[in-house]
């Protein structure tokens, strides 16, 4: 898959969507992608970028004492997967639930030991 050079669509094309999916009456404007149609998040769950994720993955790996063929395995996959490569219209608890479950294919570390170090 190609990646989008994503350009937003001006202020008047701009569509009404939920900013919260547990809340159907909130509902705002969003601006999207005009080369892929993506529509942008402008929730309060805002995506990091990647070097985000790779300082908790190091924090993670110092703290469990992870071997650094398992740490360099985590981070290829983080870096190849496009929820950390495409912040436009991901969300922050959608990375954060497969930054975990990549965490958990290479290593047995207890969820909540993976939990504490986003609080």
């Amino acid at each position: 898959m190609k990646k989008c050079s994503h350009q937003s669509c001006g202020r008047e094309e701009r569509v009404w969507y939920l900013t919260d999916i547990s809340s159907y009456s909130d509902i705002k404007q969003h601006p999207w992608c005009v080369h892929c149609g993506m529509i942008k998040n402008i929730t309060d769950d805002r995506p990091h970028k990647i070097g985000y994720w790779m300082n908790k993955l190091g924090a993670i790996a110092k703290h469990c004492s992870l071997k650094r063929v398992n740490t360099r395995m985590m981070s290829k996959e983080i870096e190849k997967h496009v929820v950390f490569d495409d912040t436009y219209g991901t969300t922050g608890s959608n990375q954060k639930m497969m930054f975990k479950k990549i965490i958990r294919k290479y290593c047995n570390i207890n969820p909540k030991i993976i939990d504490s170090f986003f609080y």
